[in-house]
């Protein structure tokens, strides 16, 4: 959509027809924890999947800290699993194969496996296909990573690149992570399918709940950004921003929405001293994570929605603004130009004198100048669907079995001749 032509500009549609009753398997092979974002995912994804006319059935693993049961409701066609978690030694240093789900695959047999992550798993001639949704490890190391961290990252550049390698086909969420696959890892373009996020509307008509930790009287008045904390997010950016806004009391302060990631003490540590640095210790305001509701409150009633990433793969976060109608200001990192279109004000990201003066321009429109925004955001909003989301998976899917039918026929073939 970068480019402000139709949904689906970088990929021409699969020609491949379903295929009839087809077996899924859907691997979440995780190290036993999930992403708000990939949650987001499964919830809307398995049951189209699931319900689906070419699906016969679908078989979705997962490891037993996720509680899948708690916040995945039961359907006819998906059978919920156990797989082990992904683990660093056993798995990818060891390459030890998870004997629990090769078992589960062996009873169910399915016709194609979907992992919808960086991850690969080797079951005889069936075709795999893995997403691309993490492009953190694929980018420069931020300087404010623990060395931990840079490892793990480290590790997950080379799994990924050996899933996508691996795979019978991928499937990426933006074209930005699609030209960095097909340009930097030499991967055919014919193997790599753009299928774009989809636009979950549930909460789009609520005004939802206001969260205790918001003073009443910033209702309608403070900047609002949100997702989980870490230094990809960029958040010194509007924090020194802040600093001039606030000395112009044109709001009330900053929300901060979201949870600081696992061993980010030293940075949560930074980011608390540059606040109180710059004297907003009463200005700005750490949440935490929020509910849908209570986030569907701060869409609606924030002044602008600000987004600092420095990279994202897809960034729903940035769908769920735009559905709500959020006058936004985001980073020109990729991809956000590419997901929200005209309907944002850029800025250079690490500049955050050029963010406060766009912020404060913001700040002086008039109402329609702001309606007109808002209504372009919903608008381009409404055009990204889970349900050509899972249409198009399908049609992978559908590809992926023929290619792998065509493969194992020609090598049979072949065979006979030389006999």
């Amino acid at each position: 959509m970068g480019d402000g032509g139709g949904v689906w500009p970088f990929e021409r549609p699969v020609l491949d027809l379903p295929v009839n009753s087809v077996r899924v398997a859907l691997l979440n092979i995780t190290a036993g924890g999930i992403s708000g974002g990939y949650k987001k995912y499964l919830i809307n994804t398995i049951p189209l999947l699931a319900s689906h006319c070419d699906v016969e059935k679908l078989l979705c693993a997962f490891p037993k800290s996720l509680n899948v049961n708690k916040w995945l409701l039961p359907y006819p066609k998906a059978n919920y699993v156990e797989c082990n978690p992904y683990g660093i030694i056993s798995n990818f240093l060891l390459g030890r194969v998870d004997k629990l789900l090769k078992k589960q695959l062996d009873a169910f047999s399915p016709d194609a496996i979907l992992i919808p992550m960086e991850r690969y798993m080797y079951h005889g001639s069936v075709p795999v296909i893995c997403m691309v949704t993490n492009m953190e490890p694929f980018v420069d190391n931020f300087s404010e990573d623990s060395i931990k961290v840079r490892i793990i990252k480290f590790i997950q550049y080379i799994v990924a690149k050996k899933a996508v390698r691996k795979s019978d086909q991928v499937v990426v969420i933006s074209n930005f992570v699609r030209e960095f696959i097909i340009k930097q890892w030499n991967i055919p373009s014919s193997k790599v399918t753009l299928i774009y996020h989809g636009n979950d509307g549930r909460l789009l008509n609520k005004e939802g709940d206001p969260p205790s930790s918001i003073p009443k009287d910033w209702k309608k008045n403070f900047l609002f950004t949100c997702g989980s904390i870490r230094p990809a997010r960029g958040l010194e950016d509007i924090i020194n921003a802040m600093k001039d806004i606030a000395e112009k009391s044109l709001v009330k302060g900053l929300v901060i929405a979201g949870e600081f990631s696992p061993g980010m003490i030293r940075y949560k540590r930074k980011l608390h001293r540059l606040v109180e640095d710059q004297g907003l210790s009463s200005k700005v305001l750490w949440t935490g994570g929020l509910d849908e509701a209570q986030l569907t409150w701060c869409y609606k009633n924030c002044s602008i929605f600000v987004m600092t990433s420095r990279v994202e793969s897809f960034g729903l976060v940035a769908l769920e603004a735009m559905s709500n109608g959020c006058i936004s200001i985001v980073a020109n990192n990729p991809c956000l130009p590419e997901i929200f279109g005209d309907t944002a004000i850029y800025y250079p990201p690490t500049d955050s004198k050029f963010l406060s003066e766009k912020i404060m321009e913001v700040l002086h429109w008039g109402e329609k100048e702001r309606d007109a925004m808002s209504t372009r955001a919903r608008t381009r909003a409404s055009q990204y669907s889970w349900d050509i989301n899972a249409k198009r998976t399908i049609e992978v899917l559908s590809k992926a079995i023929r290619t792998s039918k065509h493969s194992v026929h020609h090598k049979e073939s072949g065979m006979r001749e030389a006999e």
